[in-house]
């Protein structure tokens, strides 16, 4: 039986950064900054444990590297007691608005605000640093039901180029119904990048597919050379995860009010296939039924959580 990554996750010593690659000592190339953030939810180790091999394997093999790649674990304290949130959920609080109140001195009544206010620094941090060229993003996720790997972006235009180079399905315009988080956040600052979910929680592919694409994305950006790595291995990898290359657009949020009862269905994976008057879900006792022919995306199989489940449509 694999090993979870819940029980590989150890979270003694754990720092809000990761790793830094190159250091300051060692920085001799301009380009990109890429920022991979991990753990805002509590609950999923697995891009940590993926930004620490990277940086393991970086550290040994000492490579050039064009611009730096930074690692941020997100909500430490969540994530040191092994639970999505604490108070909030932090991919509903980050809005700029919140970051300027906290820089101006205002003390967030909730641990998650803490957390953001930490976040927002390092984010300001990197933008201030001239020798940053351009400032990348992904932020690494895996989802509480069996998925493959996916990419969700704002509806943005540079943020869906970005995303396309991957060899995964891409979904966009979850923004609209899920302002506050993390990628909302660096998008409205004009950066540019998406989340990434690598799959389910303690599956420890999930750490596989994370590192694949850190690697993927550092060679596609022009920060590291393939030769350094088995790039091909990496690339297909992420290509042969998904049964779909196609991209959707979100266009329903079932939104879950606290103490409420909901339980989804079983057996709903991200993408499945609904038709018209197929049972979803049940809310407080009532059926819930999908209304059309479409695709069922992040169906909640967790007691935390405030999205029951989306749905999607192919897009362009």
């Amino acid at each position: 039986m694999e090993t979870k990554n819940s029980e590989l996750f150890n979270a003694d010593g754990l720092t809000r950064i990761i790793g830094e690659y190159p250091t300051d000592g060692m920085f001799s190339r301009p380009g990109p900054f890429l920022l991979a953030s991990a753990g805002i939810h509590g609950n999923e180790p697995s891009g940590i444990l993926a930004l620490q091999r990277v940086f393991k394997k970086l550290k040994t093999s000492k490579p050039f590297v064009k611009g730096r790649l930074i690692g941020v674990s997100g909500n430490m304290t969540a994530l040191k007691k092994g639970v999505r949130l604490i108070d909030k959920d932090l991919n509903r609080v980050c809005t700029p608005e919140f970051a300027d109140r906290l820089k101006s001195g205002e003390i967030a009544d909730f641990q998650e605000g803490s957390e953001f206010h930490d976040l927002a620094a390092i984010v300001e941090a990197i933008e201030n640093n001239k020798k940053q060229e351009k400032f990348l993003f992904m932020d690494l996720h895996t989802t509480s039901s069996r998925t493959p790997p996916y990419i969700s972006v704002n509806k943005k235009k540079e943020n869906f180029d970005f995303a396309k180079k991957m060899p995964l399905p891409v979904v966009k315009g979850i923004e609209k119904f899920i302002p506050g988080h993390f990628d909302h956040f660096l998008t409205l600052k004009g950066h540019t990048g998406f989340t990434m979910e690598a799959g389910q929680h303690d599956d420890p592919k999930s750490v596989d597919f994370h590192e694949a694409a850190i690697w993927v994305v550092m060679v596609d950006n022009g920060m590291l050379d393939k030769s350094v790595i088995d790039y091909a291995h990496y690339h297909n990898l992420l290509k042969e995860s998904s049964p779909t290359r196609d991209n959707f657009e979100v266009t329903y949020r079932l939104n879950l009010k606290d103490g409420c009862e909901f339980a989804m269905e079983e057996g709903f994976e991200n993408f499945s296939e609904i038709k018209k008057g197929q049972l979803l879900a049940k809310l407080d006792g009532e059926k819930i039924l999908a209304d059309s022919d479409a695709r069922v995306f992040l169906p909640l199989y967790q007691q935390q959580g405030s999205d029951g489940f989306f749905i999607v449509m192919p897009a362009d």
